[in-house]
């Protein structure tokens, strides 16, 4: 009788071990919608809000103050962007190619798409990571290659 009791003693305690081993899916999921901003220092400096969406078939991208070449004007631009959710299940990932993007204009009341083939945004990939709170942005448009990469909030 004890010998049966030690046995069933060592296995309960076996199991215990095993059930208390954790594995990869108890780190939380990152949520199926975010608003993410980017650390800027001040107002005029290049920032971006990364408005998620996973329930959609494309998530927003809002650039404050892009400006493609030296002594040219500042641009707010917003451009819709499939999403998707990186291999390891961490990040965002962002692609895209031949995306118009819409341009802030005040005086136009709002938001006025760039249909125009020179403006749009080519080559966009954009990998935004909650966990570790950064990102990187990179598009060819305006004739140049735009490269960002940074801290979230």
């Amino acid at each position: 009788m004890k010998k049966i009791f030690s046995i069933l003693f060592i296995a309960t305690m076996f199991g215990m071990v095993l059930a208390s081993c954790g594995d990869d899916k108890d780190e939380p999921e990152i949520p199926k919608t975010q608003n993410l901003v980017s650390v800027h220092v001040d107002e005029t400096d290049a920032y971006f809000v990364f408005d998620i969406d996973m329930n959609k078939d494309k998530s927003t991208i809002y650039m404050y103050n892009i400006q493609f070449a030296p002594g040219a004007p500042k641009m707010t631009l917003r451009v819709n962007v499939p999403v998707s959710l990186s291999q390891d299940g961490k990040a965002y990932i962002m692609a895209g190619t031949a995306l118009v993007a819409d341009m802030y204009m005040p005086s136009a009341a709002g938001w006025v798409p760039m249909s125009d083939e020179r403006y749009q945004l080519n080559n966009l990939s954009c990998t935004v990571n909650p966990s570790a709170k950064q990102y990187s942005l990179s598009f060819d448009a305006h004739g140049g290659h735009f490269d960002e990469s940074g801290k979230l909030e």
